[in-house]
């Protein structure tokens, strides 16, 4: 296996924009990330990394500029789990209810990716890397990913069903009430591992208003002074900063509308 990430688990995260100047002027302040964009031949790709030269970047994240055939279409982040065959992977999702969007694609001697939807609309893709230099670099310390929550408006063990069969992973559910909640969270687990990554819950408050996605949520090391220096910046406030067992969350929106959440270790 060209990577240590686990089967199943997170390896990657990125977005696309309509204004790719701008959100990397959003992004590197608020995250203190720096750059690498991989050219024209890939349309902009752009990594984002820990480290300040190419010695010792840390790839966290990634960035693509929209297509001429949709150019206003609206800024997203998405996530994609690692699989060791990305075609089979693929076939799977679509016989447990998924659609694929992006059938499954060589990219050069890095990697396969498809992107799809699962049942209830939220999008994802299928890794498959091809060699040791794909997939997060940095994961779980201030400026990387550190957890992936799903928003669904509706009962979580549902949702997170098609997830477990294809991905073989553990859905637990927790004994947390949360009010205006319908049904209890469940918390995320590769089954082989047990390591936990994220979770799902029922949405509440202003996400209700967002459809089924996953959160992707960037450690920092205040979420309080995070949330304020994104809103000084031309972002927003999906959810304020609040405590959530031994964490500290917000929500937050990019100028460009993508929607990301943040988390600290709370006090």
């Amino acid at each position: 296996m060209p990577t240590s990430i686990p089967f199943g688990a997170p390896i990657w995260v990125d977005a696309n924009t309509p204004d790719l100047a701008s959100d990397l002027a959003f992004y590197t302040r608020l995250f203190g990330w720096t750059t690498f964009d991989s050219g024209e031949e890939t349309g902009h790709y752009t990594e984002f990394c820990l480290g300040t030269s190419a010695a010792s970047a840390r790839a966290v994240a990634g960035m693509v500029p929209n297509g001429p055939d949709q150019p206003d279409r609206p800024s997203n982040w998405a996530v994609s789990f690692h699989v060791g065959d990305c075609v089979a992977a693929t076939m799977a999702a679509e016989r447990l209810g998924g659609a694929t969007v992006t059938d499954p694609v060589r990219i050069g001697d890095d990697l396969v990716f498809a992107g799809l939807r699962d049942p209830e609309g939220g999008m994802f893709g299928l890794f498959e890397p091809l060699n040791d230099h794909m997939g997060f670099m940095a994961y779980g310390e201030p400026g990387a990913a550190a957890w992936f929550e799903y928003v669904y408006d509706g009962v979580p063990t549902e949702a997170m069903q098609f997830y477990a069969e294809l991905l073989d992973w553990s859905v637990v559910v927790t004994d947390i009430e949360e009010p205006g909640e319908a049904a209890p969270p469940v918390e995320l687990r590769l089954r082989e591992s047990g390591v936990e990554f994220g979770g799902c819950h029922t949405a509440v408050g202003p996400e209700t208003s967002l459809p089924p996605q996953w959160l992707v949520c960037f450690a920092t090391d205040s979420v309080d002074r995070t949330a304020a220096a994104a809103v000084a910046m031309g972002g927003s406030v999906v959810m304020p900063p609040g405590d959530d067992a031994a964490l500290r969350t917000a929500t937050l929106a990019s100028p460009a509308g993508a929607v990301f959440g943040i988390v600290a270790e709370g006090a």
